[in-house]
């Protein structure tokens, strides 16, 4: 079984793949399957609603869940028609979680979408790791 994946590279050109999920648990998340890609991510839980882009002049929203979080990115699935460097906000219920994002990643298995977004700037008190 193989899993197409998409990473943006440190100068901005997207390198499109296929990997092995040789190494992935069959009934792992698309999201969680994308998270190998983040060494230093972390599985959390956190309800957001994405907003960014537009699509026929209709703004994009929806709600979803971070499944995995690293100091710099949140990681999410999402069914919205997103690519590399599109701006977005994640925003959760009380607004603790209120920032900027760009997608850096997005990989494609089974009809699902996993999204990588990197924060545009330093989230304050955001994830700690001991």
């Amino acid at each position: 079984m193989s899993q197409e994946i998409v990473v943006r590279s440190d100068d901005g050109d997207a390198i499109r793949g296929v990997g092995a999920s040789a190494s992935v648990s069959p009934g792992e998340s698309v999201v969680a399957r994308l998270a190998h890609f983040f060494p230093e991510a972390t599985p959390v839980r956190i309800s957001v609603s994405v907003t960014g882009g537009e699509i026929g002049g209709l703004g994009l929203h929806e709600k979803t869940v971070i499944e995995f979080a690293t100091p710099n990115e949140v990681l999410f699935a999402s069914a919205l028609p997103l690519e590399f460097a599109d701006q977005l906000r994640v925003r959760n219920a009380d607004n603790s979680l209120d920032a900027e994002v760009f997608v850096v990643a997005v990989q494609y298995h089974a009809g699902r979408t996993a999204v990588a977004a990197q924060f545009v700037k330093k989230v304050p008190n955001w994830i700690v790791k001991a």
